[in-house]
């Protein structure tokens, strides 16, 4: 008998822990009500469970879009609202100007933000490599071809 109630307590300990950790679990209106409250670290870490949780939800990562775009992580904020769009692309759950000014918003801070402008250096630099490689090659080929002077 005493294997029995032991079973039982191990399955009554196993079962309260499980509902202990689901009612833990951040719901995407509670990282929502956080984010709206300016409790940016607090919803940091919901939206991380309600991503972990529903991974293909458009709410979550227009969500995630919003907070980093309130913590200035603004490549990131492109990120997010993007892979949000490709998941639902009306994004018909947020309001549409809300929707604008995020958008509106982080393509602002594309063109001003250092992470933004990175790649153009980057292409400018290769642009220069080739043009300046380009330049020393022809002028080789070009220096074989002549006759020696006399």
């Amino acid at each position: 008998m005493s294997t029995v109630k032991s079973r039982l307590f191990l399955l009554f300990f196993l079962a309260f822990g499980l509902a202990l950790c689901t009612a833990h679990a951040a719901t995407l209106g509670q990282a929502a009500d956080l984010l709206h409250a300016g409790h940016l670290v607090r919803a940091d870490h919901a939206i991380a469970q309600v991503l972990a949780a529903q991974p293909d939800s458009a709410q979550a990562h227009y969500l995630d879009a919003r907070l980093l775009a309130a913590e200035g992580k603004w490549p990131l904020a492109e990120d997010e609202l993007e892979r949000a769009r490709r998941l639902d692309p009306t994004l018909g759950f947020a309001p549409g100007p809300q929707v604008q000014a995020l958008a509106k918003e982080v393509l602002q801070h594309r063109w001003t933000s250092p992470a933004g402008l990175a790649g153009y250096g980057q292409a400018a630099l290769a642009a220069l490599f080739v043009l300046v490689s380009g330049y020393l090659i022809f002028g080789m080929l070009r220096g074989r071809r002549s006759p020696p002077k006399a």
